[in-house]
């Protein structure tokens, strides 16, 4: 019996990895984290302010309308991202989560603290 050659198969050439800058990346979290945090802070002003409105002209208290500037707060955010050049679509849904989270937990401190009253009147 004889042995075949076995055909020698040229290897493919992949290109290697882009090299990551790592303090690029670091900075584009914390901005996107300032960002997240300042839209819920503002989000949080804002309803503070259009509440005092609504129930001292006697128009009464919705909570619908809060929820809507808190939603609207994340949704702005992707646009601030586009002016800032963050590339949006490497961002992933754990990273839209977690920018939900902040503005959310900063919308409803911030809010919080505005309507007590103990804070305001010292």
């Amino acid at each position: 019996m004889t042995e075949e050659p076995v055909p020698i198969i040229p290897e493919e050439k992949t290109p290697a990895p882009l090299p990551v800058d790592e303090a690029a990346e670091y900075t584009k979290r914390i901005t996107r984290t300032l960002i997240a945090v300042g839209a819920g802070c503002i989000a949080g002003i804002i309803c503070f302010f259009t509440d005092k409105a609504t129930t001292s002209s006697g128009a009464g208290s919705s909570f619908l309308f809060p929820i809507l500037v808190m939603i609207a707060s994340i949704i702005i955010q992707k646009h601030i991202f586009m002016l800032i050049r963050i590339d949006t679509t490497k961002l992933e849904k754990k990273d839209w989560f977690y920018q939900g989270f902040i503005t959310f937990a900063f919308w409803y401190v911030t809010w919080t603290i505005l309507l007590s009253e103990t804070t305001i009147s010292s």
